[in-house]
């Protein structure tokens, strides 16, 4: 979980949580031997299916529970701390990608 395809180099929470779930980057530095990494197509699937699950609980159900207008942002800042204190950290994996860029 979290390993660097380059150096073999284990992310610590702490590494994957500001390293890569708190900065809006596609690609980032591995803190070890400073490559260059990408998420796997699988990290960014399960991104795509925890943001979809936020958004239906944030738009639709809270809406429809009739909670307070407090209570109801609340719920959702929660909702939004889950996923990137522990959905995005706990989820990520790390591949080498070879692009044919005309060797």
């Amino acid at each position: 979980m979290g390993k660097c395809p380059y150096c073999n180099h284990e992310w610590t929470y702490k590494e994957k949580l500001l390293g890569y779930a708190l900065k809006p980057r596609t690609r980032v530095r591995c803190p070890h031997c400073r490559e260059y990494l990408e998420p796997s197509t699988l990290t960014i699937i399960y991104d795509y299916i925890a943001i979809f699950g936020i958004a239906l609980m944030v738009f639709l159900l809270i809406p429809i529970m009739g909670l307070a207008i407090s209570l109801s942002i609340i719920l959702s800042a929660v909702l939004l701390a889950v996923y990137l204190g522990v959905f995005l950290p706990f989820t990520v994996r790390f591949k080498r990608y070879r692009y044919n860029m005309g060797d």
